[in-house]
């Protein structure tokens, strides 16, 4: 099956680019660095990992793609988001691939909080205007966002962008209650705290 999601990849030093896995194994090795973000329970077959040398730098954290870190999910952590934060900086001149299983929620929200992090406070909407630009079926994972509104002290201000911008997204609000709903009724597919 392919991958029907965009990939922009350009050539050149600071870029940051989004994918899913299935991209993100065609073209690892075309960056200077990766971001893995994959499920906690992630199986071997469903890893992107280095196995030949020379590599890229590569990062790997594990947490659900969940909206809420009130229900007892493994969901990212301010540590995981400032870890993220800190090899998005010491990357900054190179090119930064940053993937999950569909490169829309965790990839997209890490991506978003590297971005706006290089453009510096007073950016969030063109951080997530950039962000919209390289992956327009983004929907960032919420708990990511918020997590670096908070390490970024933006004072509410990337949140507030990205919950502006969902307000007039259309079929945004339903594609987050669908991931909701697949939370509540199938909660064995996810891990607990």
């Amino acid at each position: 099956m392919a991958d029907a999601t965009s990939f922009q990849f350009v050539p050149g030093s600071g870029n940051v680019v989004v994918a899913s896995l299935s991209q993100a194994r065609k073209h690892k090795r075309r960056f200077d660095a990766v971001i893995t973000l994959e499920d906690p329970a992630c199986r071997p077959a469903n890893q992107l990992r280095f196995h030949t040398r020379p590599a890229p730098a590569h990062l790997v954290l594990a947490f659900e793609d969940v909206d809420d870190d009130q229900i007892g999910l493994r969901v990212a952590t301010r540590e995981q988001v400032s870890t993220a934060l800190e090899f998005g900086r010491s990357h900054a001149s190179g090119s930064l691939l940053v993937h999950c299983f569909h490169g829309v929620g965790r990839s997209a929200a890490i991506a978003l909080a590297i971005i706006a992090d290089r453009l510096g406070p007073g950016a969030e909407s063109t951080a997530l205007a950039q962000l919209l630009a390289l992956r327009p079926e983004a929907t960032p994972n919420l708990v990511v966002v918020a997590l670096a509104d908070e390490l970024l002290t933006r004072s509410g201000h990337l949140a507030g962008a990205v919950a502006s911008w969902e307000s007039t997204a259309p079929g945004l609000r339903e594609k987050r209650e669908a991931r909701a709903q697949l939370v509540r009724s199938q909660p064995h597919l996810f891990s607990r705290l």
